[in-house]
């Protein structure tokens, strides 16, 4: 699982990688003290707290990037390029998180969530200006009892309906969220109920059953459209399969494709409607992991003509082999 102390050590490594930032430091806000700091430009982190739902934790944090105006002379000037260089640093990693993982690779899945930037200005003093990123990122957790550091042992487990032992995994729900493609619009990728746990206010689902190994995480992730597990072991083994609905405007060929990584499961079904109508396709296949400790699965569909594609169901079988 990733840690708070883990995600503090990718910001401490970015900065000392990064070619304009140059010191570091974490802790409460108070810790934003130009005292403190003796070389600029230089990020500070404040953990604000976390949130936790059925399957995933969101860590929420709020960073500090700052700088030092060259002189006392063309004060709005100087405070305004400080704040265009912190947002810029802002980005990079933001940038990273999203596209590079080349600092913040946690060697699991995890999320944006939300971030949003606000400049920092002192109107009645020269002194430091820059931005507050404002970051939340949320990762695949399961609340398991059954590794709590008791004495003398302990029972429990985790808030997911689960024996917490053994090999297996399952995750099953049925839904009718559905996705709008055109015709030669290129690929679409369909759309998640819009929900990270059976309890969720805006869920979609209709039915859900998930039960999982101690070892293994599940996150739905519906704003990149995937779905998401980690803590997968070496030779451990999925079986997918996703029941979809595919109504169109008139003739044409609709393909529908999986999208994986990590563990790959690849599939492909194509549909041929020779006027409008409606057609089911299921997809299933399998995938053994080889050297990834996770697995991001979604799902695309493709049109020469317009139509909806409609998610029915999706199953997940994890023989997460020891």
């Amino acid at each position: 699982m990733i840690t708070y102390n883990n995600i503090i050590g990718r910001f401490e490594q970015f900065v000392k990688v990064h070619y304009f930032l140059k010191t570091f430091t974490h802790g409460s806000p108070s810790g934003v003290d130009l005292e403190k700091f003796e070389v600029y430009p230089a990020m500070h982190v404040v953990y604000t707290g976390a949130t936790y739902e059925d399957t995933s934790k969101e860590y929420s944090f709020e960073v500090y990037i700052l700088d030092l105006p060259p002189d006392k002379s063309n004060k709005v000037d100087n405070q305004t390029q400080l704040v265009s260089n912190a947002e810029q640093a802002a980005e990079d990693i933001l940038a990273d998180m999203r596209n590079g993982n080349n600092i913040f690779d946690f060697g699991h899945l995890y999320t944006v969530t939300s971030a949003t930037t606000t400049p920092l200005e002192e109107a009645e003093s020269n002194s430091l200006s820059g931005v507050l990123l404002n970051i939340s990122i949320e990762v695949g957790y399961t609340l398991d009892a059954c590794n709590a550091p008791f004495k003398g042992g302990g029972t429990g487990g985790s808030i997911i309906p689960s024996s917490g032992t053994g090999a297996m995994s399952t995750v099953f729900y049925t839904t009718t969220t559905n996705t709008t493609f055109t015709a030669g619009g290129g690929a679409v990728a369909l759309n998640l109920p819009q929900a990270t746990g059976p309890a969720a206010g805006n869920s979609v689902w209709t039915t859900v059953d998930i039960n999982l190994n101690k070892s293994l995480s599940y996150l739905q992730n519906p704003v990149n459209n995937r779905h998401e597990f980690f803590g997968l072991n070496s030779s451990a083994v999925v079986n997918f399969e996703a029941e979809i609905e595919v109504t169109v405007t008139g003739a044409g060929v609709v393909l529908l494709t999986t999208e994986s990584s990590g563990v790959f499961i690849v599939i492909s079904e194509q549909l041929t409607f020779a006027g409008s109508g409606t057609q089911s396709a299921t997809l299933s296949g399998t995938g053994t992991n080889i050297f990834a400790s996770y697995l991001f699965n979604g799902l695309k569909v493709l049109g020469t003509v317009g139509g909806t594609a409609t998610l029915k169901s999706v199953r997940f079988t994890v023989n997460n082999q020891f």
